[in-house]
């Protein structure tokens, strides 16, 4: 059965027009806080021999060599967030204090081993123990530290063996189990499962870091080969790097996983769209449409297949509900304009690129659709030139732009202006061989 985390993943994004879901964490510690150098002065004046950082690592090394299984555990002491001016807020020594100490009496009963990790947080390794043993004693742990204190803390497991994990990489997973916790505020815990991995390749893929996505998704599927959202979130990838065929292996995997998956039915037809097969395309956003109709990146590329399908009569009613579900999108409006230009309702086109233009004012397209329709209404021709000029300046490597510039300068009898326009569009593939050979003509016969 597919396993579903509707409290991480409720959050839809966009990304190049591929959709994904990502784990969201709203008003919630999301990044790890560091001890400062007098919480960690103060508990090294009780335990001199408090090993940190890489001696802590490789000491723990040396006690595992021989373990076949074990457990590390991170600790960090959440950050004190209350809304209340009144309330006394804990001092950070004596709370580090008694949870080092709560720490290392768990140590001493059960053979293991701590230190201080990345100067951030606390770490423990234990012999013998697995995930499940080791929540119960960290959420006992974390009870008793409460109860001392009022202060709470946050925990990450991970288990050895897992995967092809190094007992060395441990650390770094019981790490990312600490990020997975975090997601569900202060006093969690959470065991490195395809989850962690899943968050894992969110904060790779947020930085730009595909094939590190990948490799994180692909090491989650291995845990989890029911999780829909990290098939769509693999196939993401695979769709932004062009390989389409792998791409569309995941989208398929995740609809076969649930056929109401919404966005892998729109993923794969916008991956068929990427490859060519347009026909194909329609159908898997007509699908998504029937599953839900209130997705933008549905709606929209709807619309806009559907007009450069020529069908944009069908591709009007998408596009404008596009435009009710993100009112304040310029994309949607230029699009929307663009269609009611092709089906004679200039009023409304004229209507729909001011929306544009005033969501996005550097939008060159529906400046140079502007000044054209404002010239077909007869506007001030100024006025039509200005948009015109402007989507050039933004644009200038738009042929187009060029053409319809140049188009207006001729109607003014700017010809030395035109000319110069339609040359332009010329050498950016633009053919306005007719224009230019009329230009010419009339100013030789003026020089003449």
């Amino acid at each position: 059965m597919p396993k579903e985390h509707p409290e991480l993943y409720h959050t839809r994004e966009s990304t190049r027009h591929f959709l994904y879901s990502k784990a969201e964490a709203e008003d919630r510690r999301k990044k790890r806080s560091h001890t400062p150098t007098r919480i960690q002065k103060a508990i090294k004046s009780v335990y001199p021999g408090l090993l940190t950082d890489h001696s802590f690592l490789d000491h723990a090394a040396e006690q595992l060599s021989s373990a076949q299984i074990f457990v590390c555990m991170v600790f960090q002491i959440d950050d004190d967030v209350s809304s209340d001016p009144d309330q006394k807020k804990s001092d950070p020594v004596s709370v580090h204090k008694v949870a080092v100490k709560l720490l290392d009496d768990l140590c001493r009963q059960h053979n293991g081993t701590w230190g201080l990790v990345n100067s951030g947080m606390f770490g423990a390794f234990l012999e013998g123990k697995d995930g499940p043993q080791c929540l119960k004693l960290t959420q006992k742990f974390q009870k008793t530290l409460k109860k001392q204190t009022d202060a709470t803390l946050s925990a990450g497991i991970a288990e050895y063996p897992k995967l092809n994990y190094k007992p060395a990489e441990t650390m770094t997973s019981a790490l990312k189990a600490l990020d997975h916790a975090a997601f569900f505020g202060p006093d969690s815990t959470a065991i490195f499962d395809a989850v962690s991995l899943n968050i894992s390749g969110d904060k790779l893929f947020d930085k730009g870091d595909i094939h590190g996505s990948i490799q994180e998704f692909q090491k989650a599927l291995k845990l989890d080969p029911c999780n829909i959202n990290v098939h769509n979130s693999l196939g993401v990838c695979y769709g932004l790097l062009g390989d389409y065929d792998k791409a569309k292996l995941e989208f398929n995997a995740a609809i076969k996983l649930n056929s109401n998956e919404v966005m892998a039915w729109y993923n794969l037809g916008f991956t068929k769209m990427l490859a060519g097969n347009r026909n194909k395309a329609l159908d898997l956003f007509l699908k998504a449409n029937t599953i839900n109709q209130d997705v933008l990146e549905v709606a929209f590329q709807t619309g806009r297949l559907l007009m450069e399908m020529e069908q944009p009569e069908r591709g009007k009613k998408f596009l404008e509900h596009a435009s009710r579900l993100e009112p304040k999108s310029g994309a949607v409006f230029r699009y929307l304009g663009e269609c009611y230009t092709r089906i004679g309702k200039v009023p409304d086109a004229i209507v729909a690129y001011k929306k544009a233009i005033k969501h996005n004012p550097s939008d060159a397209a529906s400046l140079s659709a502007m000044g054209c329709l404002f010239d077909e209404q007869g506007e001030n021709p100024e006025i039509s030139v200005m948009f015109c000029q402007e989507s050039v300046q933004l644009s200038p490597e738009n042929g187009l732009f060029r053409y319809r510039l140049g188009q207006l300068y001729f109607k003014q009898n700017r010809l030395d202006d035109a000319l110069k326009e339609f040359k332009k569009a010329e050498l950016l593939g633009q053919d306005a061989s007719e224009y230019i050979a009329k230009i010419q003509t009339r100013l030789k016969a003026k020089a003449s």
